[in-house]
């Protein structure tokens, strides 16, 4: 179950005895917990009804207990287990024993959330759960529900964006290519925005660039057309930049490296006659960012696209077998960006 779908159970008070948050977006997971309290407990009541876990030496036997409380003066009772108990990881065979037990027959009074982001599904404990419970699993939102999250956090402040702006936003953050980028940050952005735009009804595009610092795959890109465009003076100072700025020569080298294997992919689909939101499903960019991929690796060539692939493997096994400094190697792939045909 996606957490859309946990909403509107929760929305009409349908609720499981067991629940299961796993995937990376725990922002939201704690929204949903916050969510099923409102719904379940009332209001003044979440004191005697609602009990976390987070310390990674609970007892089990403890959270059992909990479990098996009737609610006071409320239709249920909360018991949350945070990730950091380890619950899904104890090796504690008579804990584990009794809470397998309790899980074959939860009380129907109370609402069980256990955090996990990522659990062990060989485990006996897992299997146990996801027999009898409710599996909600929090990825990371695609480009159209980033969007629709941003647009609508906006408009609750009485703000619209644009679409240009908007995806200028989710492109800068490097929320969809970025395991380090999550919606919490999306939304701390998001709060930025609002209070910069001050009294303006509409966040525009500057105000985009003043709040989000520019992504350096924005600058990998700049540092690329200028190559191509036969500016090899201008990218090589702007590759001394990123040293400047804190980069790695490996992680530049890698970022380049990524980018041109998907140039690539986008040449290659093309010439296949493929529409530019199939390749952008395929190579999982946003369409805008697939069109100017398009029209540089148009430029470049398949061809020639194909030997730079070549060269960046020879450059890659180089720089790990100590053969070419990686400064070196990465001058190198600029300049040979820059020796072809345009």
């Amino acid at each position: 179950m996606k957490y859309q779908q946990l909403l509107k159970e929760i929305k009409i008070k349908k609720f499981s005895s067991v629940y299961l948050f796993t995937g990376e977006e725990q922002y939201i997971a704690d929204m949903m917990i916050q969510n099923i309290i409102r719904a379940a407990i009332p209001e003044g009541m979440e004191q005697l009804n609602v009990m976390t876990f987070s310390d990674k030496d609970t007892d089990i036997s403890e959270i059992v207990g909990i479990c098996r409380q009737l609610p006071m003066m409320s239709s249920y009772r909360v018991v949350v287990v945070r990730e950091s108990v380890g619950l899904l990881r104890s090796s504690a065979k008579e804990g584990l024993s009794l809470f397998l037990n309790y899980i074959e027959k939860p009380e129907n009074k109370t609402i069980l959330i256990i955090q996990e982001k990522k659990p062990d599904k060989r485990k006996k404990i897992y299997k146990q759960i996801m027999k009898n419970s409710v599996l909600v699993n929090f990825e990371k939102l695609t480009f159209v529900e980033i969007e629709n999250w941003i647009a609508m956090r906006l408009k609750r402040a009485g703000k619209t964006i644009g679409t240009h702006a908007l995806r200028q936003a989710i492109e800068r953050s490097r929320y969809i290519h970025s395991d380090h980028v999550n919606v919490e940050m999306m939304d701390n952005w998001t709060a930025q925005l609002i209070d910069y735009a001050k009294e303006k009804s509409s966040v525009s595009s500057g105000d985009v660039e003043a709040v989000i610092p520019k992504a350096i795959d924005d600058n990998i890109f700049e540092m690329i057309n200028a190559a191509v465009a036969g500016n090899t003076g201008q990218a090589l100072k702007m590759l001394d930049l990123f040293y400047h700025q804190g980069e790695s020569p490996f992680g530049v080298f890698g970022l380049l490296s990524s980018q041109i294997r998907t140039m690539t992919e986008v040449e290659m689909l093309s010439e296949k006659r493929i529409s530019p939101s199939q390749i952008a499903s395929q190579v999982k960019r946003p369409l805008f960012i697939v069109k100017k991929m398009s029209a540089r690796s148009r430029q470049i060539g398949l061809n020639q696209l194909i030997k730079l692939m070549m060269t960046l493997a020879d450059l890659d096994l180089s720089m790990k077998t100590g053969k070419i400094d990686p400064e070196l190697a990465t001058s190198l792939l600029i300049i040979k960006l820059s020796n072809k045909k345009r």
